[in-house]
């Protein structure tokens, strides 16, 4: 039978095992409590509620619309709950504005005629690229590296 245990001893505990390295399987066993016991406050640890102000909330709102990820993405890759998010987006009453639908780009293969080629140019299709008033043509020879660079800083704009 496990001896009884303070939520303060717990919580010493889980910050004991996070600096170990160990697995929780060992670190209990090690320690003398149950792996079960030790899973259960790591994670009430890490889903611990943190308090923030409405002010905190709409920032890290418009932070995720701005960014382009889905919200539950957004939330997991920042360790955020994202029913919280969405409860703080509720009792603010004030819908903020979407994340604008991405603009596509045109892209038109276009075949340089005999006149537009240099001497040690072969006849090639080239890419054409327009959007944003601004023109960009590219033979096929282009970096695609350079191209994909280009393309995605012209999309953020």
């Amino acid at each position: 039978m496990e001896a009884r245990r303070t939520k303060y001893d717990w919580s010493e505990i889980v910050k004991d095992f996070e600096k170990s390295g160990k697995t929780q399987t060992v670190y209990s066993a090690e320690n003398g409590f149950s792996a079960k016991s030790l899973s259960y406050y790591v994670r009430k640890a890490r889903n611990q509620m943190v308090k923030r102000s409405s002010e905190e909330w709409r920032v890290l709102i418009e932070e995720q619309q701005a960014s382009g990820m889905s919200r539950a993405a957004w939330c997991k890759d920042r360790g955020i709950n994202s029913n919280a998010m969405n409860s703080a987006e509720k009792r603010s009453n004030v819908k903020l504005q979407k994340a604008p639908e991405p603009k596509w780009l045109e892209l038109n293969p276009v075949k340089k005629t005999e006149p537009e080629l240099s001497k040690n140019e072969e006849e090639c299709w080239g890419i054409k690229i327009r959007g944003a008033g601004i023109e960009i043509e590219v033979n096929s020879n282009y970096p695609v590296e350079k191209l994909m660079s280009l393309v995605e800083r012209l999309v953020k704009q």
